[in-house]
């Protein structure tokens, strides 16, 4: 397994890895279940942690918050399927973004926040993203951030800072 380099500001708290040897040899479960594994032995503990794969990626975050991780291979996917996970407001912002494969950015940053939400919206589409701002790698929402790395577009919710009172 390779780690693939994050955002700096994403480091201590998210990896992703490449597998590239005899994983590749396992069944599809075992194999994603090894990568996003090996992913979560590279951070530090933390108390909340999350998962996702996808094809040779593996990845994981860990947090003393709730957190949520997406990584998907970079697809062609029809922009006709929006609506089964956008809200009509969203496809509207989704349409105007120039960023490359900007569905799989906004169906990574509804995954990751949907994730660090435990599940608890029924569906994506009632999972809630507002975008913030459009960079030429990726995207900023107001709860999760994505970035496109190599055939990788990878999405981390955004650090939470947890009231002590």
């Amino acid at each position: 397994m390779n780690a693939i380099e994050l955002p700096e500001s994403w480091r201590a708290r998210a990896v992703v890895v490449r597998g590239e040897g005899a994983e590749h040899e396992l069944p599809k479960r075992e194999r994603e279940r090894l990568l996003s594994r090996g992913a979560a032995a590279l951070l530090p503990d933390a108390p909340w942690i999350s998962y996702s794969h996808s094809e040779a990626y593996g990845a994981a975050a860990k947090d003393v918050a709730p957190i949520g991780i997406d990584v998907q291979v970079v697809r062609e996917i029809s922009e006709r399927v929006a609506h089964l996970f956008l809200t009509d407001a969203e496809t509207e912002v989704m349409s105007r973004c120039s960023v490359a494969h900007r569905l799989l950015h906004f169906w990574c940053a509804k995954e990751a926040e949907w994730k660090r939400r435990g599940g608890a919206t029924v569906t994506l589409k009632r999972t809630p993203v507002a975008l913030i701002e459009e960079r030429a790698d990726g995207l900023r929402f107001d709860v999760v951030e994505t970035v496109a790395i190599d055939d990788v577009i990878v999405a981390l919710t955004r650090a939470l800072t947890l009231s002590t009172s």
